[in-house]
């Protein structure tokens, strides 16, 4: 059989920390719970068995009732270790499979594929399996005992029924707390260590109960059993009574005395029963919320841990699909932003930007490197990319800083929008800000440039607002945002006028007619630009100030 591969096989370094010794102490205590049990409920019943019994311990002297109780007690432990014994043996058989696998990863040997999957089958049809065999053990060994002891005359066949039967039904109580409890422990030990992924229901051959079950199992056991545990009781000792042995009154006594003892006993038993399913259903959902909790702070590295292969275990399964789905979709939303901006990424993924596209009136902004074919010319391929990014950098930091978004570098050029695809009042004053913020910015970067013995940059930035037509275009297997119209055609031009009218910075009258703000402003005369039929009138922009000029 082909082994593990080496991921797997560091994961089994942690077997040295993993033991079976809690399986052992959990099938012992509940043979040995549900013997003492039977043990007190048939002392505590009116039969004509037990009346006799205490009837000869009564005239005993206290010495010698001692020495009775003393009898009793052994036989009690006697019949515990004569039982208990066997089922070690029957629980190590059960277990073999999880600790030859455990062997093996203790040894540091990778196991088999094989026995690691017939592990993980075994690990959850565990608590099945055990109950299975204590049902067995409960209906078996209490025929065997009780019936040896009417065949030696020891008590009446109607007792030896009524004592076989209550038994078994004790039985069920205790098989089903300790398949509760089996399951907690692999829950709590061996399933995280087995099943470091989850996917038990993916497990083929392994056993499962529905949460439902679960729960009427639990309603079965805590109701029926009691009541039926009495009414055999009753009607036994109805067949058995009396009247010139025991009084009714004496008869009333027994009968409060053992319903209250049985009351006892299954308010125990059913409060433990109660608490162990409780757990195993709500414990996982309590995981499963605080791992939502983390999730939806950010911690996309969070994992639901599956336990069970039942519905809260397939539950838990599709939530850490989803939950991974989030975390590829946040990784391919953090590498997408690097492509656009956040906001036409937010945009994009959330499906607001119509594929068609929409009409919305923005301030355009177009910025250009002076003088860039020379400078490819005159420096190698790498300098060249240094510089180009170090002043794109800049630049967009500069437009980003007054909520514009760059939608493209092309070559030295960049073309950046305010006011899409997130609408907001006073783009125009936003542009304009963010063309002054640029200057600034290419001044600090040109200090820099200079103080390494590199050339400088100069640029051109026209601004220019109106309508324009914003979505996605592209072809169908490739679509970019993108804006188009006249609009963005005559901002382009205005950023030519720059080389002609020998400034940096020019906005068209309709961005200036916007402005909300004051800036120290040139206007220059009206101008033909290239693909425009009328002139446009520009304005050169200084600086902010108190008043326009």
């Amino acid at each position: 059989m082909a082994g593990i591969n080496q991921t797997q096989s560091n994961e089994w370094s942690d077997a040295t920390k993993i033991s079976l010794r809690g399986l052992y102490t959990i099938s012992v205590l509940a043979m040995g719970i549900g013997i003492a049990v039977v043990f007190v409920l048939n002392f505590a019943t009116p039969t004509g068995f037990i009346l006799d019994q205490f009837s000869e311990v009564s005239k005993m002297s206290r010495p010698a009732y001692g020495l009775e109780v003393g009898k009793h007690l052994l036989r009690l432990f006697s019949l515990i270790l004569a039982i208990g014994s066997p089922t070690l043996l029957v629980v190590s058989q059960i277990l073999r499979p999880i600790s030859r696998c455990l062997s093996y990863m203790r040894a540091g040997q990778p196991p088999p594929s094989e026995m690691v999957s017939k592990a993980r089958r075994r690990i959850i049809n565990l608590p099945f399996i055990f109950v299975g065999f204590n049902v067995g053990m409960w209906i078996l060994m209490p025929v065997l005992v009780f019936f040896s002891a009417y065949m030696f005359d020891m008590m009446n066949i109607r007792t030896a029924v009524v004592f076989s039967a209550r038994a078994s039904m004790v039985g069920l109580i205790t098989s089903s707390i300790a398949f509760f409890r089996l399951e907690a422990y692999s829950r709590r030990k061996l399933i995280p260590f087995f099943f470091p992924k989850g996917h038990l229901a993916d497990l083929k051959g392994a056993a499962k109960i529905s949460i439902s079950r679960r729960i009427m199992i639990f309603n079965r056991l805590g109701t029926v059993v009691p009541m039926i545990i009495l009414l055999v009781t009753l009607v036994t000792v109805q067949w058995e009574l009396d009247t010139s042995v025991m009084s009714a009154e004496e008869y009333g006594r027994r009968i409060i005395i053992f319903t209250l003892v049985l009351y006892c006993i299954f308010f125990v038993s059913t409060g433990v029963l109660h608490r162990l399913v409780s757990k195993s259903i709500t414990q996982p959902l309590e995981n499963m919320l605080a791992t939502v909790a983390t999730v939806r702070d950010g911690d996309y590295g969070s994992r639901i841990r599956v336990l069970g292969n039942d519905e809260i275990g397939v539950l838990g399964d599709t939530g850490n699909v989803m939950i991974k789905g989030l975390a590829e979709r946040e990784t391919l939303r953090t590498t997408f932003g690097k492509y656009v901006t956040p906001e036409i990424r937010d945009e994009i993924l959330s499906g607001r930007i119509p594929l068609e596209g929409e009409r919305r009136e923005a301030t355009v902004l177009f910025a250009d490197l002076r003088n860039f074919t020379p400078f490819v010319e005159d420096n190698p391929p790498e300098e060249v990319i240094l510089g180009m990014r170090a002043y794109f950098t800049s630049m967009h930091q500069a437009i980003h800083l007054h909520r514009g978004l760059v939608l493209q570098f092309v070559g030295d050029e960049i073309e950046a929008v305010f006011g899409v695809p997130v609408h907001f009042e006073g783009h125009a004053d936003a542009a304009v800000r963010a063309a002054l913020e640029m200057r600034k910015a290419l001044e600090e970067l040109n200090i820099k440039r200079s103080a390494q013995g590199k050339p400088i940059f100069a640029h051109g930035v026209g601004i220019h607002s109106g309508d324009v037509l914003a979505g996605n275009t592209g072809s169908e297997e490739q679509s970019a945002y993108a804006l188009i119209g006249n609009t963005v055609n005559v901002a382009s031009r205005i950023q030519d006028l720059t080389k002609e009218l020998g400034c940096d910075i020019l906005a068209s009258g309709e961005t200036i007619e916007q402005l909300k703000e004051s800036f120290q402003m040139d206007k220059e005369s009206p101008r033909l630009v290239k693909g425009y039929s009328r002139p446009i009138t520009v304005h050169r922009i200084l600086s902010r100030a108190d008043i326009r000029s």
